[in-house]
């Protein structure tokens, strides 16, 4: 599988790539999936597939700001932090560090694209503007059931 093109649908932003995981020295190919929902829009979902053929894989919930800002400087911290960096033959890459330090993931993933995908997601729900698009019904239900 090589870069697909990020795609929106139904209010949702799709983009499947391999992000290169970085270990010893060597970098090993990780089909990746990220997921964006408007109705869940203060996160993505950074799927790892070691296993292409399986249908489930290694999910990571990510700040969609916390990826935004990765792109410029090194943003996040604890079990997941994002930084920008060139990558082979300086091509602009974003790397992305992932778990507990005792058993940290760093991957690489290619910028324009990811630039790309972020974009779809801001048009899909413009920053700042993440709030008016959670449902706060089922959680006013269970407050009103405890009062």
């Amino acid at each position: 599988m090589g870069q697909e093109k990020p795609y929106a649908r139904a209010r949702e932003a799709i983009w499947w790539t391999e992000a290169m995981l970085q270990r010893d020295g060597a970098s090993l190919r990780v089909v990746t999936s990220f997921h964006y929902a408007s109705r869940d829009p203060y996160a993505a979902r950074i799927t790892f597939h070691p296993d292409p053929d399986e249908k489930t894989g290694i999910p990571w919930f990510v700040e969609r700001d916390l990826l935004t800002a990765g792109m410029r400087a090194r943003a996040g911290t604890g079990d997941v932090q994002a930084w920008p960096a060139p990558g082979p033959a300086g091509a602009p890459c974003v790397m992305l560090q992932i778990g507990p330090p005792s058993g940290r993931a760093l991957f690489r993933i290619d910028a324009p694209e990811l630039r790309e995908w972020l974009n779809l997601t801001h048009s899909l729900v413009p920053p700042g503007e993440e709030a008016s698009h959670v449902d706060w019904r089922p959680l006013e239900r269970l407050l009103a059931e405890q009062a």
